[in-house]
């Protein structure tokens, strides 16, 4: 039991040496409308506003190994004009924890790997006049692996890339609409590297260490 005990102990304490919180994430928002104008007749058009968060936070249990998680919020609106008005909104709320295994490093570079596994979950509604009606519920579940870069700004600071030409991944997406369920299971694993060179092979991002 002492054994145990003194294990646990300097587990522990080995633990606390190296860990260091971080934080990062993304905010956005969007929105598109407007009108359409002949001659003294005006029509408004259709408005969509798209609105997300996705806090993100993690602590170093070593040099070379980090664990976090980060939370997800995405609200999305589709107004229609008209007599009535009709607007359809999605509201999703996720959760995804993710560990990550830096390989190795050089100078101020350093080349990671990360899983991630991801649930979200997000329900439709429907709005014409005053009248509200529940669409479709939607639940995702998601497994997935990817190589990247980092590049260290400051010791607080360091810049991301995730190389997204090189993934695997699976997802169980369940939509329920009333008593019926329609479930899809994808899977997926590759490399595409004639892709390599377009902006949405690469994604920039950034960490803050506390």
């Amino acid at each position: 039991m002492k054994r145990v005990v003194i294990s646990s102990l300097l587990l522990f304490a080995t633990t606390g040496l190296f860990a260091q919180i971080f934080v990062g994430g993304s905010v956005g928002f969007n929105t598109t409308g407007g009108k359409i104008e002949n001659g003294n007749t005006s029509v408004d058009k259709v408005t969509l506003t798209s609105f997300s968060l996705a806090p993100k936070a993690g602590i170093f249990l070593s040099e070379k190994l980090a664990v976090g998680a980060i939370l997800g919020f995405n609200l999305q609106s589709e107004k229609t004009p008209g007599t009535p008005e009709e607007i359809d909104r999605t509201t999703t709320f996720g959760l995804t924890p993710f560990a990550r295994y830096y390989a190795f490093s050089l100078n101020k570079f350093s080349v990671f790997t990360q899983g991630n596994l991801g649930f979200s979950y997000g329900v439709e509604k429907h709005k014409e006049g005053s009248t509200t009606t529940t669409g479709p519920k939607t639940t995702t579940i998601g497994i997935s692996a990817f190589p990247g870069i980092s590049y260290k700004l400051t010791d607080k600071v360091e810049l991301e890339a995730v190389i997204g030409g090189l993934n695997l991944n699976f997802n169980r997406v369940s939509v329920k609409d009333n008593n019926t369920t329609n479930i899809t299971n994808t899977f997926g694993v590759g490399a595409n590297l004639d892709a390599i060179a377009t902006t949405g092979f690469i994604t920039i991002g950034a960490i803050v260490k506390l």
